[in-house]
């Protein structure tokens, strides 16, 4: 966070709400080649996860039958896929659907998905929970070990965890996560009983349900029929936390499509496709016509009047140096090609939050400050003759028409809306560069916009662009761990933390300046008003007649303008926004400190997981404080 950007979530006074606007390159850094020309659609992509029981209790004659139920059970998510994917062309880009299947291949049922997986044309994708050798060990025999590694020869992704053998339930444990971090809808091959311990198929069947993901109960026993659990959408979404009495229906194609709709396809309620729309159809704009809240920032001397208020640099410019930390452990973990769509997803976002920022901002500077010139105007006039008093009379209507055409047209571009939308966006895509990387941490959780539980389409938005990312692969070792901990408190919370610190002392720097611009005023006009009263006892009477009328001037325009400084103050909200950012970094860096001794990777997840949840947090009471300072004519 190495320069102040014009838009903060957290801030209405003008810090960088992330580094992304931060060390902007020159315009030339960034070819013609490399620039895209609009907001990344995302690739339609589902992994589909499965755990299960082992041969143990899938015997060679259940096999068959299981067998059978995967063969329709996946046949009937590709055509429900398919059927996604054609519903919504115009939120994809037009590449063949990305349908994977997420399994650890242990004997039994993971292999049996696999293999029907393979057969049925998805990508195959395997989270190890040890490295590949120990993992044999598992085994029964050379037989089944040969056949493992002929699945992992056919495997595109092959992740091999930090597990190890003293501690091997942990070790599941940690397979199971990786296998629900990037599921969209989970195949439990299993008995329909609780779990002997921890990562048993019982165990990540309730963790699926608790985290609102469909789950295809495949049962092991022939006779019984396939089952679709799911915990539904709404408030109640996510609050089964056993796997033992989840709500349920028969499997079916209609059913299977009901539950896919909502997570596959942006939300079908008025505004929220059209919003996704219009951010898919916006375009670079390096020229900034309004510039008034960086006047505001420069004359309370919060930030200096830069060449930046008006001309940005590149969308991607400004972001990849921000980036390029990353670009190593991307290198050894994850797809460059689908890691690039992040960053430009995330590049889009923020520099476009940042321009509707200043937009709206500088709407609210105009009303404000124009509104007080107006009085001023008004009240001026009657210091002078007739025919000056037309002119200021004809300056105080102009006034009043820019201070209306300003209203009406950030309404009608929407400057509020797409600045907290694209703001919201940005925040929700940025943690997922360090979490993809831990590979078992979850997504950013979905906004709390709405209390029914309806998502929004930034939600949508940001799950493509997760799932397009995938499973990471390589191994993680003891040195990988550390290097990739290092990596998260290094590049992603100690930036966080300088910005949220410095945010709050500029925030309550402009908050200072502002009260006592207003305060100055007021205080002006109690003098004022002593003094006409001490001359209209000194002066003659003719005397205190033409003076009374300089001082009622004076006395009206000084609280018009001290009354503007204050619904700069109500509007910005600095000092709250000061205080949000305070908390945060004080949250953000107890977190930090719990990373400098390099946990296990499940605690470096689950640290990973509560500072993205922190900085939602803050994210979204920001965001219900600006949806209520909509750019109104000031009354």
């Amino acid at each position: 966070m190495t320069q102040l950007s014009q838009d903060g979530p957290f801030a209405w006074a003008g810090a960088p709400v992330s580094p992304g606007g931060a060390a902007p390159l020159a315009a030339e850094a960034v070819s013609d080649e490399t620039r895209v020309a609009a907001p990344p659609r995302p690739r339609f992509t589902m992994s589909i996860g499965v755990t299960g029981h082992r041969s143990d209790r899938i015997t060679p004659q259940r096999a068959v039958a299981v067998a059978r139920k995967l063969d329709v059970v996946l046949e009937e998510v590709r055509k429900a896929a398919i059927a996604m994917q054609s519903k919504g062309a115009r939120w994809f880009l037009p590449d063949a659907a990305d349908l994977r299947l997420v399994s650890a291949l242990a004997e039994g049922a993971d292999r049996l998905c696999a293999e029907a997986a393979l057969k049925a044309g998805f990508a195959l994708d395997v989270p190890l929970p040890f490295d590949r050798v120990t993992y044999c060990t598992d085994f029964v025999d050379a037989a089944s070990c040969d056949a493992f590694n002929l699945l992992l020869d056919q495997a595109s992704t092959v992740l091999e965890l930090p597990g190890d053998r003293s501690a091997a339930e942990t070790a599941y444990s940690l397979a199971g996560g990786a296998i629900l971090a990037v599921a969209d809808v989970l195949i439990a091959v299993w008995n329909g009983e609780a779990a002997a311990g921890r990562g048993g198929t019982g165990d990540v069947v309730a963790t699926a349900l608790s985290q609102g993901k469909p789950v295809i109960h495949v049962p092991i026993n022939e006779e019984d029929g396939i089952r679709l659990l799911w915990p539904g959408d709404g408030p109640a979404a996510g609050s089964w936390h056993t796997a033992l009495e989840p709500p349920q229906r028969a499997f079916h194609a209609e059913a299977l499509r009901d539950v896919m709709l909502g997570a596959m396809l942006p939300p079908d309620v008025p505004g929220e496709q059209e919003a996704l729309e219009n951010f898919l159809k916006e375009r670079e704009e390096l020229t900034v016509r309004r510039i008034e809240y960086p006047l505001l920032l420069a004359a309370t001397g919060a930030d200096r009047l830069r060449s930046s208020a008006w001309k940005k640099a590149p969308y991607a410019a400004s972001t990849r140096d921000y980036w390029a930390g990353f670009d190593a452990s991307v290198a050894r973990h994850l797809d460059p090609a689908r890691f690039a769509a992040l960053e430009a997803a995330y590049s889009w976002a923020d520099n476009l939050a940042t321009r509707f920022a200043q937009f709206f901002r500088s709407g609210h500077v105009v009303n404000f400050a124009f509104s007080a010139l107006a009085v001023a105007l008004a009240l001026f006039g009657f210091v002078f003759g007739n025919m000056t008093k037309i002119v200021f009379v004809i300056l105080e209507l102009l006034l009043i028409a820019v201070i209306v055409a300003n209203t009406r047209v950030g309404h009608a571009e929407a400057w509020q809306q797409r600045w907290l939308d694209y703001r919201h966006l940005a925040e929700r895509l940025r943690p997922m560069r360090s979490l993809k990387l831990l590979a078992i941490a979850n997504p950013p959780s979905a906004s709390a916009s709405s209390r029914t539980g309806n998502q929004r389409w930034t939600d949508w938005y940001s799950s493509a662009i997760w799932r397009q990312l995938a499973l990471p692969r390589g191994r993680i070792g003891e040195t990988e761990l550390a290097a990739l901990v290092a990596l998260m408190r290094d590049e992603e919370l100690k930036p966080e933390i300088r910005y949220h610190q410095k945010n709050a002392v500029r925030m309550m720097h402009v908050n200072h300046r502002l009260h006592r611009f207003g305060s100055v005023c007021f205080l002006l006009t109690v003098v004022l008003c002593l003094s006409f009263l001490l001359s209209a006892a000194l002066l003659d009477g003719e005397a205190a007649k033409s003076s009374a009328l300089l001082f009622t001037v004076a006395t009206a325009t000084l609280p018009a303008f001290g009354s503007a400084a204050y619904g700069l103050r109500v509007q910005g909200d600095f000092a709250g926004s000061a205080a949000r950012s305070a908390e945060t970094a004080d949250a953000l860096l107890e977190i930090s400190k719990e990373l400098d001794g390099c946990p296990s990777l499940a605690r470096a997840a689950a640290l990973a997981n509560a500072a993205a949840a922190v900085m939602l947090v803050d994210l979204a009471e920001w965001r219900l404080t600006y949806q209520q300072r909509a750019l109104e004519i000031p009354g």
